[in-house]
């Protein structure tokens, strides 16, 4: 028996149109990222790093999903455009993984918040 988020989920799923996915999947990143954030402020060197990485990766897969559903044929300059967002972010999110960084995470932060803004711009205008 599936769980009420599930069948919630399946159902927001059929009926949203691609560009509230989109901005769904940026809302995650955000919040992940404002996890992995706080985690550094707060807790410092003590902070669970086993937390930090479960997180960090779940941002990737969501870039690694995000990056994959690009088609670069119908999707010309937007798509050559995002596919580079992307990478960057996905090395990005790697270097601060490496490297322990919290101004890395936080720069990866405010780029994904600047991207889901105007994904939000475009639905506005698109209905």
């Amino acid at each position: 028996m599936q769980n009420p988020r599930e069948i919630y989920m399946k159902k927001w799923l059929e009926t949203a149109s691609p560009i509230e996915i989109v901005v769904a999947l940026y809302e995650k990143m955000e919040s992940l990222l404002k996890d992995i954030v706080e985690m550094y402020e707060k807790e410092g060197k003590n902070r669970d790093t086993k937390k930090e990485i479960e997180l960090a990766n779940r941002v990737s897969e969501i870039l690694y999903y995000l990056k994959g559903t690009l088609d670069m044929k119908r999707g010309g300059e937007m798509a050559k455009n995002l596919n580079q967002f992307y990478g960057i972010c996905i090395s990005q999110l790697s270097k601060a993984m490496a490297e322990k960084n919290l101004e890395l995470y936080k720069d990866l932060l405010k780029a994904i918040g600047e991207m889901k803004d105007a994904w939000w711009e475009v639905r506005k205008k698109t209905g």
